[in-house]
């Protein structure tokens, strides 16, 4: 019997060229990310809590679809990206600051 192979996962770099709809896609993400994480810190004690996931999902992703304009797919991966960063803060031990994200520059 032959065995499968792993697929291989890779990512490719590339330039692109930036246009206005790219920006405001971008900036849209970084403003939905930052609302997301102050919305987890105000509303999510405990983000190791079985069910938090679907809790963050039910709240936020209808919300990031239309006030951010955010497509369902980046929707997701903002509210999956901001609840790993109030993650790692929240079990830092020192904790410190709270995680913020920059604007890009551009626009």
């Amino acid at each position: 019997m032959a065995r499968r192979a792993k697929a291989i996962r890779a990512t490719v770099s590339m330039k692109i060229v930036l246009s206005e709809p790219l920006l405001d896609l971008v900036n849209n993400y970084v403003k939905a990310i930052r609302f997301s994480l102050f919305w987890l810190k105000e509303n999510v004690r405990n983000p190791e809590e079985k069910g938090v996931l679907g809790k963050v999902h039910e709240e936020l992703y209808e919300k990031l679809r239309k006030e951010y304009n955010l497509p369902s797919k980046v929707a997701e991966d903002c509210y999956r990206d901001a609840l790993a960063t109030y993650k790692g803060w929240y079990n830092n031990p020192k904790r410190g600051r709270f995680p913020g994200y920059i604007s890009p520059l551009y626009g």
